[in-house]
């Protein structure tokens, strides 16, 4: 193949003042001198249309001459540039490329097996045939690598294959889900061609999947929460109390009700006292507010895997708050992919609820949109009277304290469960914290005391205390 080089080639009056004067009127010969043969090795195929020209120029010659080899070399290189011609611009017909998740759900930790799949449904074989997938990069393959693209920042995973014809050909992989997340894989790029090498052909697959990961689930005894009421106590199945921010009606007032159950505007239509009637509720709620900030500031950063935890426990909260079949909902200062809205699901009793909760868990972003304790006071209102206020975060500031505290003297039943390295040193009255502590004590990073380290005996010390320290409930 011949090209030029844009970076060598002269200028048109310097190049005229160096050539011999016999030749500056030959500007096919000019152009011909400033080409360079060169190798594509970026390409899969080095035919072009050269060869044809060669094959041509031989066939003429062989004929013009009666020499049978040039007119044998010539009729078989334009019989086989034909045949490649052909050949390759029928390989991508009835040419499937699928993936075979055995589940497209998974906790992290678990694994899961990945089938490929190649057929070729028409007569023609392929004799080569490469596939570059897009893989993500933080789910690897037990049996090979998956190589990463700076370019695109993406994870590539290629592979090679040779189908015959009305062939299916599989591989089997396992992924380890080590991460947490909304996986995507796909589109893959599809590359093949004639058997001589001579053309190739691309094609894109756009089919896109999804393996969804969900976070890590603690058991009741992993987190040392109380076997029996974690969340406080439960009110009686038989006892009803009523939502004041939910008016279902109004009635006739009584002596005993108050001022503040009067219904002053249909008291007006009617010239009569009516009271209102609230809707009734005899089940416990629970609201659980995930805070992802890992530092008070959180525009300062994040600490990855201190959120990864908290994100963990939250989901195992769920979980445990499902298993005892009461309502539970999720409020998070973190977004999902491509929104800058935080998380929102109320309390339901859906059978997906908790599916959905943990499909919300394992695509939150790291960064939080808000302040938790402003989502907590923007939120609260708009719950029901008897819901119960469950804030997850792993840092415990001065600010949630504080609006913690101002939800508990309103009545609100509110718990805190914090995996600071410090519990809250306040007394938080009405209030009920968990301090976790032995769920990151594998985390905590050697400290300098009097400017001195401590030792590692002291601090394995600490660590196994820690361990085996179940949390207080304060409040």
């Amino acid at each position: 193949m011949f090209g030029f080089s844009p970076n060598t080639q002269p200028r048109k009056d310097e190049a005229r003042k160096k050539e011999p004067r016999g030749q500056r009127g030959l500007p096919f010969l000019r152009a011909f001198r400033r080409q360079r043969r060169y190798i594509d090795v970026t390409k899969d195929t080095q035919f072009s249309d050269a060869w044809v020209l060669l094959a041509i120029l031989l066939l003429g010659f062989g004929l013009i001459v009666s020499n049978r080899f040039f007119t044998t070399t010539g009729i078989l290189l334009l019989t086989l540039a034909g045949i490649g011609w052909l050949w390759s611009s029928l390989s991508l017909y009835g040419l499937h490329y699928r993936r075979h998740f055995a589940e497209v759900r998974a906790f992290q930790g678990e694994e899961i097996r990945l089938t490929l799949e190649v057929q070729n449904q028409k007569f023609l074989p392929l004799t080569w045939m490469t596939v570059q997938d897009i893989f993500p990069t933080e789910l690897p393959l037990r049996e090979t690598s998956i190589s990463f693209n700076s370019a695109t920042n993406q994870g590539e995973f290629r592979t090679f294959w040779m189908p015959n014809a009305f062939q299916k050909l599989t591989r089997h992989f396992t992924i380890d889900c080590t991460a947490r997340g909304f996986h995507k894989y796909g589109p893959a790029q599809v590359e093949t061609g004639d058997g001589f090498g001579f053309f190739n052909r691309g094609a894109r697959f756009l089919d896109e999947q999804f393996l969804i990961v969900y976070p890590r689930i603690y058991t009741v005894a992993e987190m040392g929460l109380p076997a029996k009421n974690p969340f406080g106590n439960l009110r009686a199945h038989g006892h009803l109390h009523e939502d004041p921010l939910r008016t279902v009606g109004v009635r006739a007032w009584t002596s005993g009700d108050s001022p503040r159950r009067i219904h002053w505007k249909a008291t007006a239509r009617h010239q009569e006292l009516l009271s209102r009637v609230y809707e009734p509720s005899k089940e416990q709620q629970i609201l659980i507010f995930l805070n992802v900030a890992t530092l008070e500031r959180h525009w300062f950063g994040t600490i990855p895997e201190l959120q990864e935890r908290t994100i963990s426990v939250a989901a195992s909260l769920a979980n445990l708050i499902a298993e005892q079949r009461l309502p539970v909902g999720l409020i998070a200062n973190g977004t999902l992919p491509g929104s800058d809205q935080p998380l929102r699901l109320l309390p339901g009793r859906n059978p997906e609820q908790l599916t959905r909760i943990l499909e919300l868990l394992a695509a939150v972003t790291p960064f939080a949109s808000d302040p938790i304790e402003q989502l907590i006071l923007r939120e609260a209102p708009r719950l029901g009277w008897g819901a119960t206020v469950l804030v997850v975060s792993a840092i415990a500031h001065e600010a949630l304290l504080v609006t913690l505290l101002e939800l508990a003297e309103a009545g609100r039943p509110v718990v805190l469960v914090t995996l600071a390295e410090k519990p809250p040193t306040q007394h938080l009255k009405g209030v009920t914290v968990y301090h976790l502590p032995h769920l990151i004590d594998d985390l905590i990073l050697p400290q300098l005391v009097d400017g001195r380290e401590r030792p590692p005996e002291a601090l394995e010390k600490e660590r196994e205390n820690a361990r085996f320290q179940r949390p207080v409930a304060v409040g």
